[in-house]
C-alpha cells in the first residue's frame, strides 16, 4: 500500500510537469497567433516556424500524460482509501466555471487588443500566458478530481468479489 506521502510527491511530480507542458502549449498557440496576426494586419502570409509546431505537440503531449497519470493515481489511492475526505462536487464545478470563464474572456479581450494596435507583437506575453496556464490548470484538476469521482468502480480494486454477489440462475 502506498503512503500518503508517496502519493503527494507523484501527484506534485504530475503538476509541475503539466505546468510544463500547459506553458508549452499556451505560449506555442499564443506565438501561432500573434504571428498569424502580424501577417493579416501587413497584408502577407504568416511563416510561422516549426519549432512552434513542434513545442505545441510536445506540450500538448506532456499535458495529456500527466493528467492520465494524475487520475490513475488519485484513482488508486482512493481505491485504497475509500473513506478519504474529497472536495464536494458544487466547489469543484465552480472551480470549473469560474476559471474557465476567465480564460475565455481574457482570450477574447486580447485577440480584441491586439487587432486594435498599430504594430502587432509577434512575442507572446509571458504574463498573459501564466495567466492562461494558471487558469487551464484549475480546471484540469478540478475535471480530474471530478472524473476519478465519478468513474465506476474507482472505489473497488479490480480483483475484489462484488459484495453482494447473486447468484446464477439455471436455465
Amino acid at each position: 500500500m502506498r503512503s500518503a506521502s508517496s502519493l503527494l510527491r507523484r501527484v506534485l511530480t504530475a503538476l509541475v510537469m503539466g505546468i510544463v507542458g500547459l506553458t508549452m502549449l499556451v505560449w506555442a498557440l499564443e506565438r501561432t497567433s500573434l504571428v498569424n496576426f502580424a501577417a493579416l494586419h501587413d497584408g502577407a502570409e504568416a511563416q510561422i516556424p516549426m519549432r512552434v509546431y513542434v513545442t505545441m505537440f510536445i506540450g500538448l503531449a506532456i499535458v495529456n500524460l500527466c493528467t492520465f497519470w494524475a487520475v490513475s493515481q488519485w484513482s488508486a489511492y482512493l481505491r485504497a482509501h475509500p473513506d478519504a475526505p474529497q472536495l464536494p462536487v458544487w466547489f469543484l464545478l465552480v472551480l470549473i466555471v469560474l476559471p474557465g470563464g476567465a480564460l475565455i474572456t481574457s482570450v477574447a479581450t486580447h485577440a480584441g487588443y491586439i487587432r486594435s494596435l498599430d504594430a502587432v507583437p509577434v512575442d507572446p506575453n509571458m504574463g498573459f500566458i501564466a495567466f492562461q496556464v494558471m487558469m487551464a490548470a484549475l480546471v484540469i484538476i478540478a475535471l480530474v478530481l471530478l472524473g476519478v469521482r465519478w468513474s465506476p468502480g474507482y472505489k473497488q480494486p479490480r480483483n475484489a468479489q462484488p459484495r453482494n454477489p447473486q447468484p446464477r440462475e439455471e436455465r
